[in-house]
């Protein structure tokens, strides 16, 4: 735990002194040097700082740094303009919503409505899910650039049940198909028996920060049901991208 403690102060050190040397820095916290020079080890290797100049002497923070100081910021906004019109999607479905943000090739879930029914979806908070395996993560995909899809497609789409799609000319139409008509389906892709229907939120003249989807058992959300939630979904989307700063998004 004091190895931790440590790396997070040399962290902040380097952050707040950029671009920070390792003697300057020593002086500066008042640790050992040799611990200070492994802290810069692990902190270099993780990529969270990065050489500030040709040789290892000085060190600035990296963009991961950046981004996930901003990211905290962004979803307490995202949190709190959107908690109460998740929680009137979720009175109207009677079923799970799930909150989720985009993180490189993954969503992450930061926000869960649960169901009273007892049979029912649960991912804990923090969960990370691929893309194309999840509806929310579909529809994230679908309103992001062509080139940043075509990567994306052309990467190593991994399965997570024998229902996932990897097929990149499958899911490229399943793509489009989500841009026309709004919101993504997701049939037992991500765990079995499970269906749900997702929509990202995009922020007037942004890109996607987020997404939101409703879950249930496939005997509570049958094909002729997916409308009518779908429809639910894009315009509580919609509602809480008109709240959000259009600073918050991917351009």
């Amino acid at each position: 735990m004091q190895s931790v403690k440590n790396a997070l102060r040399v962290l902040e050190a380097v952050a707040e002194h950029q671009p920070a040397g390792l003697s300057d820095l020593t002086q500066r916290l008042g640790l050992p040097k040799t611990t200070v020079q492994r802290c810069l080890t692990t902190l270099h290797e993780a990529e969270w700082i990065k050489p500030a100049g040709q040789e290892q002497r000085r060190w600035a923070i990296t963009g991961r740094a950046f981004s996930v100081g901003s990211q905290a910021a962004n979803d307490q906004d995202l949190r709190s303009v959107a908690l109460p019109l998740l929680g009137e999607l979720q009175v109207a479905t009677s079923e799970t919503v799930h909150l989720m943000v985009p993180d490189g090739n993954t969503v992450v879930l930061v926000e869960r409505l649960d169901s009273s029914h007892q049979l029912r979806t649960f991912y804990s908070l923090g969960t990370r899910m691929p893309l194309h395996t999840c509806s929310n993560g579909k529809a994230v995909l679908a309103a992001l650039p062509a080139e940043d899809v075509a990567e994306y497609l052309a990467s190593n789409l991994v399965k997570v049940t024998d229902q996932t799609v990897t097929d990149p000319d499958l899911l490229s139409a399943q793509l489009g198909m989500i841009r026309k008509i709004g919101y993504a389906v997701n049939e037992e892709e991500q765990q079995e028996g499970i269906v749900s229907i997702g929509a990202a939120i995009c922020p007037p003249g942004s890109g996607p920060v987020a997404s939101l989807s409703v879950s249930a058992p496939n005997i509570r959300m049958p094909r002729k049901r997916y409308a009518e939630v779908g429809n639910l979904v894009c315009e509580t989307a919609r509602r809480i991208a008109r709240q959000l700063p259009s600073s918050n998004g991917v351009h």
